[in-house]
């Protein structure tokens, strides 16, 4: 087990070996701003805000390049993108929800994926 506080006595990290948990008091991860028209996320991405206006491709890596658990959500920050959208493709033998591309549209969407491993799932 390992606990982390600040100087207050306050837990800020606690990992508990006996029930396999971790407990953050803030979480912080890492933001990509999205600003070109094509872009592969990379490892240890976790949020894509795309800025860009126009369409927008976005190649989601192999799901075992990420690793089992990991999350990755995409959010469209552009209010008007104008009959425009965003399309997710998945790398080449994996999928997102069994489907090799998935397209955003609408009014700011966003998605949020986890991998297995094997593949990526909405959730």
């Amino acid at each position: 087990s390992l606990i982390v506080k600040n100087v207050a006595g306050t837990s800020l990290l606690n990992v508990d070996n006996s029930t396999e948990t971790t407990a953050v008091r803030a979480l912080k991860v890492l933001y990509t701003e999205v600003t070109n028209t094509k872009i592969t996320a990379s490892v240890p991405s976790y949020i894509l805000g795309v800025s860009r206006t126009g369409s927008v491709e976005i190649n989601i890596p192999a799901a075992s390049t990420y690793g089992s658990g990991a999350m990755l959500v995409v959010k469209d920050e552009v209010a008007d993108r104008g009959g425009s959208h965003i399309l997710l493709s998945a790398s080449a033998g994996y999928s997102i929800d069994g489907s090799d591309t998935y397209i955003l549209t609408g009014s700011m969407p966003s998605i949020s994926l986890y991998s297995n491993g094997s593949n990526w799932f909405i959730f």
